[in-house]
């Protein structure tokens, strides 16, 4: 057993359960409910064999969809699983039997006989977890494990105990791994593709050949990548194989680290800078065996909770899909192409597949898997499949339900170097559809998961469109939802006018702090309410931006209101070089449109005396966590724990500092006045 057992897509018709072994097994679950309030005599409900998949010589992945005996499976009733593995013929192996109900890598909670969950269908409350950027080697200590506490507490209480557990985005630093641990996952990746996966990237050397540190230049050449942390960059799918498969399991992890001298042998005439990156390195080996630490609680959550996730840019790499010249830079690589393909191939294995099995069909699923497993699939095959596939989004079955934006790889350009739209028309079309089949009732409230912020600090998004003419789109990451007024407002166009929305509740990492905003966007006379909540980072704090957040966070305008037009307004009474200022053409483009959106805050349009009435109106108040730490910005490590009742949305960022857990709580009603909130 490499990773797993994984809770992942869980409903009344269907319990999925993903694991990785390095053989390969036949494998199968059970489901159970508990046959008395006491939780302890076990009744069988449903059950199902794995579809199994060879992704490298010694990787194997199998899914089981577990079908309820009956109609469906019990709701809002605590539920338990084992799983049976057969490798060759041999005895059946259950969870017990492989060592993972008792001792230091126990999976269940108190005195529960194996892992649970529950579907939840008419409690009174949606309770889920959610959070983003987990660095292994981030400073701080992994909030993951006040999820652990959250659910060890709440074990038996189906009414307080979260029912879902969304991953935002940057699951892996894949621009961004330890020297350490990037021999490791070279190594790791070849144990289970082969030796050939050290030279399956083109026009890259033998990846085992490039030494620590050495992998900047050649991204940045090669891949045409732009990311400036790209030094132990993955490249193979076994690399990334590896890297996820280290994220997700313990087992992934070497017995020791090779110490900083071994690594990094001393380079003549370059001591200062040699012991420089000792220095660093040692520290990263610090930093990764606090993860490592946290391992085994890590994997307890992820074997007790529903699971669902999306990629954001560091899964892949930094800047992915920018903007227009950097999708075809890469695009037009042998080994960029490549790369960006064993990264969705690798979350497709991993994580991808368990959020929907029915979203990847055979002939998908058999080219995904065929190139590094064997099955004769070809390079350009692999490749297009990959870059090309536009089935990432999709409906988690929460109540009320969540759709799960795909913001990456969807993405139109306007211009080359220009901010992108981050939907296209197309992946607007497919997330209605996805609304209309979830089962969507505007008695409560949408929940969209949408990687970067749809209403972040806006001092921060005034900031990006002030630099990005100066310091270029690369350096600042040019890519929130405001960034492009045009994608924006055909987001909000789709929410409003097409979905009708009453209320929205967004869900949303990628910043590096966590957040609560109540914001509300107006189409002319139609209103829409929502609940911003930010989670970030799970592991990827450090002292100075955790005391400099925190600082924003009590300095931080509570209030913004911007109204806005499809095209520039008429300003009569203003200046020319107001007027030149806000008729100019988007930030970091080659031209500019007569059309494009503006938006003003409604001190601006009283001093321009622009008479032409706003078709928008846009308002977000940022509301501070209670306690007496109290902030509106909170910088250290922290996972969102949220429940939704009715319209009122309670948000408590549980931040972990020195072995403790602090408990951050704001609360939004998104059906009173804004001024409530």
């Amino acid at each position: 057993m490499l990773a797993g057992p994984i809770l992942r897509r869980c409903e009344a018709s269907r319990v999925c359960i993903w694991l990785a072994t390095s053989t390969p097994v036949t494998a199968s679950a059970e489901v159970f409910r508990f046959a008395s309030q006491t939780h302890g005599e076990l009744e069988q409900v449903g059950s199902g064999d794995a579809k199994s998949v060879k992704a490298g010589r010694n990787l194997f992945v199998h899914l089981i969809p577990a079908m309820p005996d009956a109609d469906a499976f019990p709701t809002d009733d605590l539920l338990a699983y084992d799983i049976e593995i057969t490798v060759d013929g041999s005895e059946p192996e259950r969870l017990a039997d492989l060592g993972l109900l008792d001792g230091p890598v126990k999976l269940t909670y108190e005195d529960l006989p194996l892992p649970t969950f529950f579907i939840r269908k008419d409690l009174a409350a949606l309770n889920l977890l959610h959070g983003s950027c987990r660095l292994l080697h981030g400073k701080g200590e992994d909030s993951l494990v006040a999820g652990d506490e959250v659910l060890e507490r709440h074990a038996r209480d189906v009414t307080q105990r979260p029912g879902a557990l969304f991953f935002t985005g940057d699951q892996i630093y894949a621009d961004e791994v330890a020297g350490a641990m990037m021999e490791h996952v070279t190594r790791l990746g070849a144990a289970m593709l082969g030796p050939e996966d050290d030279t399956s990237v083109p026009d890259m050397p033998p990846l085992s050949s490039i030494p620590v540190n050495g992998r900047q230049e050649l991204t940045a050449d090669k891949a045409k990548f732009t990311s400036d942390k790209a030094s132990n960059h993955l490249m193979s799918f076994g690399e990334f194989a590896g890297m996820a498969l280290a994220t997700l399991s313990n087992v992934g992890w070497p017995e020791t680290f090779p110490s900083s001298e071994e690594a990094i042998p001393m380079i003549p005439g370059q001591r200062s800078a040699t012991l420089k990156a000792r220095r660093k390195y040692d520290s990263e080996v610090a930093d990764l065996e606090t993860a490592h630490r946290s391992m085994p609680r890590f994997r307890r959550v992820l074997a007790n909770i529903p699971v669902y996730t999306m990629f954001d840019d560091h899964d892949v790499t930094d800047d992915w899909n920018l903007n227009g010249n950097w999708q075809g830079n890469v695009r037009g690589s042998a080994s960029g192409r490549r790369i960006v393909a064993n990264a969705l191939a690798a979350f497709w294995t991993f994580q991808g597949w368990g959020n929907d099995p029915d979203l990847y069909d055979d002939s998908f699923i058999d080219t995904v898997t065929g190139f590094y497993g064997g099955g004769g699939t070809g390079p350009e095959e692999f490749e297009s499949a990959l870059w090309d596939f536009s089935g990432w989004s999709y409906h988690a079955p929460t109540n009320p339900p969540a759709i799960v934006l795909d913001t990456r790889t969807q993405r139109s350009f306007d211009s080359p170097e220009g901010a992108a739209r981050l939907m296209k028309d197309s992946e607007m079309a497919r997330v209605k559809d996805l609304v209309r089949a979830s089962g969507y009732k505007p008695e409560a409230p949408l929940i969209l998961v949408s990687a970067v912020p749809v209403f972040g600090l806006e001092l921060q998004e005034r900031r990006q469109k002030f630099l990005v003419d100066k310091v270029g789109p690369y350096e600042i990451d040019f890519e929130a939802w405001h960034s492009n007024l045009h994608g924006f407002v055909d987001f909000m166009h789709l929410l409003i006018d097409e979905l009708e929305l009453k209320s929205c509740v967004l869900l949303s990492g990628d910043v590096h702090y966590g957040l609560n905003a109540r914001a509300s966007f107006s189409i002319e006379d139609k209103e829409l309410p929502f609940a911003q909540l930010v989670s970030s980072s799970q592991k990827h704090s450090g002292e100075m931006s955790k005391t400099a957040l925190n600082l924003l966070g009590k300095l931080v305008s509570k209030e913004h209101e911007r109204v806005g037009w499809d095209r520039p307004p008429k300003m009569d009474g203003a200046s020319s070089g107001l007027k030149d200022r806000i008729a100019r053409k988007p930030a970091n483009t080659d031209e500019w449109s007569e059309d494009s959106p503006v938006f003003l805050a409604p001190k601006r349009v009283q001093q321009m005396n622009i008479k032409e009435p706003p078709i928008y109106r846009e308002w977000r108040s940022y509301v501070r966590t209670s306690g007496p730490d109290s902030s509106m910005v909170i910088g250290e490590n922290n996972l969102g724990l949220v429940s939704i009742t009715g319209h009122e949305v309670v948000h408590r960022l549980l931040s972990r500092d020195k072995n403790e857990t602090n408990v951050h709580t704001a609360t939004i009603d998104l059906a009173g006045p804004p001024s409530e909130s």
